[in-house]
């Protein structure tokens, strides 16, 4: 049996038995929320994952590891510091040395990078309402719930591959 299917005490098949296609649902939702910020994050000249990156930087321009921030934003180290090498280049961050260890890098927003990262996170707010306009406050307050619960699972079954 494969890592990741599971089977209930009968041996049928769990994802089988209330299938509805989630998988699929969950790619469409993924490419088509993502093009909707890909176009707003154009006009701020901001390409896809930076926005992630940027955003997983300290506010306040507290130092953090690369190494730890490729991880949160779930790349490798090399696409992450490719990714730094453009945003350092644009001045929304610097890197450093690590104050415990100066075989480690540490990168920090630097404030146009506090700035970028603020018109990131308006620019996922105004999604997210352009996705739920129209929609009732329980139907907005049940997809976050079920979707931080999904992400929770999704996190949990990762670290068990990793």
């Amino acid at each position: 049996m494969s890592t990741m299917t599971s089977m209930n005490s009968s041996g049928v098949d769990a994802l089988n038995a209330n299938s509805a296609g989630m998988v699929p649902s969950l790619i469409s939702i993924i490419k088509c929320s993502r093009v909707l910020i890909e176009l707003r994050l154009a006009d701020l000249g901001i390409r896809a994952g930076q926005d992630h990156l940027l955003v997983a930087l300290d506010p306040d321009g507290e130092p953090v590891l690369t190494s730890r921030l490729a991880d949160t934003i779930g790349v490798r180290a090399s696409t992450a510091s490719k990714m730094l090498d453009r945003l350092e280049m644009r001045g929304f961050m610097r890197r450093g040395e690590s104050l415990t260890d100066r075989r480690h890098t540490t990168v920090c927003l630097t404030e146009e990078g506090r700035i970028m990262r603020e018109r990131i996170e308006a620019v996922w707010d105004d999604v997210e309402r352009y996705i739920f306009h129209g929609q009732s406050d329980d139907v907005v307050s049940d997809v976050r719930r079920t979707t931080a619960q999904l992400e929770s699972i999704l996190d949990e079954r990762l670290r068990r591959l990793r």
